[in-house]
């Protein structure tokens, strides 16, 4: 089932065995383990897009107070430029997470039925 442990190693939130990526960048289909499909419609993922981007404008805003107030760094390029390179590393680390925590609060709201498992004319 759905738990912290079942987030962070990005299994399936439905069983909670399978893993559901299977490159760094991919939105899974279904999951291996208890054939659930996760693509309920097109464009299904989008809803992660402003999810990572709110985490990516926190990440900006964080290392921004840390270097100005915390380390009082004065140069403007070093800031800027942390404050370009930080929250885009963290941009393609999160992606993966912004989409499971989509699933997880389409999962909430939406739990899963029978014809969630079947295959409908879906890859």
């Amino acid at each position: 089932g759905l738990n912290l442990r079942t987030f962070l190693k990005l299994s399936c939130p439905v069983c909670g065995k399978g893993k559901i990526f299977r490159g760094y960048l991919d939105t899974p289909e279904r999951c291996p383990e208890c054939g659930y499909y996760f693509m309920r419609e097109t464009g299904y993922f989008l809803p992660h897009a402003p999810i990572n981007y709110l985490g990516i404008v926190v990440v900006a805003v964080l290392v921004w107070a840390v270097l100005r107030f915390i380390m009082g760094v004065e140069s403007d390029f070093i800031v800027l430029t942390s404050i370009i390179v930080v929250p885009a590393l963290f941009a393609f680390w999160s992606n993966r997470y912004a989409k499971m925590l989509w699933l997880i609060f389409d999962l909430w709201l939406h739990p899963p039925t029978q014809e969630d498992f079947e295959h409908r004319g879906r890859n």
